[in-house]
């Protein structure tokens, strides 16, 4: 079959191509899964097409929590942006970066109903027992999270002291020699 024949897309190579593409696998449409199997190669493309759960919810949280106050949707991601920076240091491991998508997803999800609690007039007391029951819920898995990733990092650091340790104690035995 030559290419002007052909069903199957070429690998995109634009945003709108990009976008085009995504579109149609959106609707269902089988052509278009050899040029994603192709752009699925490169892990960026993977997750700027959905395979970023993580991120995923994260925007779905946004979109929910700032309606429509566009300062606050643009200021939101930036916000999360700055803690993933601070919170990931300069070389963190593949399952640091985890742990700090689900520290900053818990993080919003606090806050989120937090502020939805605070806005709520005129709450039932079993409203109010049922957002403090979703606020604790929520402040426990913040803080599990918060406690993985230091416990991650803690275990890091303690196996590249007996690293040294190790090398070092090699080093003393072959220096009595």
């Amino acid at each position: 079959m030559n290419d002007k024949t052909s069903t199957a897309p070429r690998t995109a190579k634009t945003y709108d191509e990009l976008r085009a593409l995504a579109k149609r696998a959106e609707r269902g449409d089988k052509k278009v899964l050899p040029a994603l199997r192709e752009l699925f190669k490169d892990p960026a493309l993977v997750d700027f097409l959905g395979g970023d759960l993580a991120k995923q919810a994260q925007v779905a949280l946004i979109l929910k929590f700032s309606g429509r106050n566009l300062a606050f949707r643009e200021a939101l991601p930036r916000k999360l942006d700055a803690l993933r920076k601070e919170l990931s240091g300069t070389n963190p491991t593949p399952l640091e970066r985890l742990l700090i998508e689900r520290v900053i997803s818990c993080w919003l999800h606090l806050h989120q109903l937090e502020i939805n609690y605070a806005h709520c007039e005129d709450v039932t007391f079993e409203m109010g027992t049922y957002y403090e029951r979703c606020i604790t819920s929520a402040q426990k898995s913040y803080l599990a999270a918060i406690k993985s990733l230091a416990l991650i990092r803690k275990l890091a650091i303690q196996v590249n002291i007996a690293k040294k340790q190790v090398n070092m104690a090699a080093t003393c035995v072959a220096a009595e020699e």
